[in-house]
């Protein structure tokens, strides 16, 4: 018997934790770890991805958002693709990222394909809707990758409009 494909969440707001937990525990494709503080998430991080991930079953999506008392650049989503950086042997871990508000700014940073690589941008207020199929693309369609071109290439498009 194989293991289910293991989904890390991480956020500030514990409600939106639970809720998504809820919501991708429905389908009973995965297994998830909620975590509600960045300390814990990152240690979950270490420990899936020890040996490139080839010692232990490795994260196939982590669902996270903003920490609004962070800057930017020192949000998890950023320490992750740092440290995936380090190795070249490392792919980059895809990323759902649930966002409270929809500053235009935080959701290039993300979905920048040299930066952030987020796969989907997705709103707290009509997340619900997408996460199942979004986490499914993903994890058993393996289109990280090309979802967040077309997700990039999208902004782009209605920046330059």
């Amino acid at each position: 018997m194989s293991s289910k494909p293991v989904v890390l969440l991480y956020d500030l707001d514990n409600v939106i934790v639970d809720e998504c937990s809820a919501l991708i525990g429905q389908t009973g494709l995965y297994t998830t770890i909620n975590t509600y503080n960045e300390t814990n998430a990152i240690e979950v991080i270490r420990q899936y991805n020890r040996g490139f991930g080839m010692l232990t079953n490795r994260l196939s999506c982590v669902i996270t958002g903003w920490n609004r008392y962070k800057k930017p650049r020192d949000q998890l989503l950023f320490s992750m693709r740092a440290q995936e950086k380090r190795s070249a042997l490392r792919s980059a871990t895809p990323v759902i990222l649930i966002a409270e508000d929809h500053r235009h700014d935080l959701q290039e940073l993300a979905l920048d394909p040299v930066g952030g690589y987020v796969s989907a941008y997705l709103h707290v207020d009509d997340f619900q809707a997408h996460i199942g199929d979004t986490l499914h693309k993903i994890v058993f369609g393996n289109k990280a990758h090309e979802m967040n071109a077309i997700a990039y290439a999208k902004l782009q498009h209605e920046s330059a409009a």
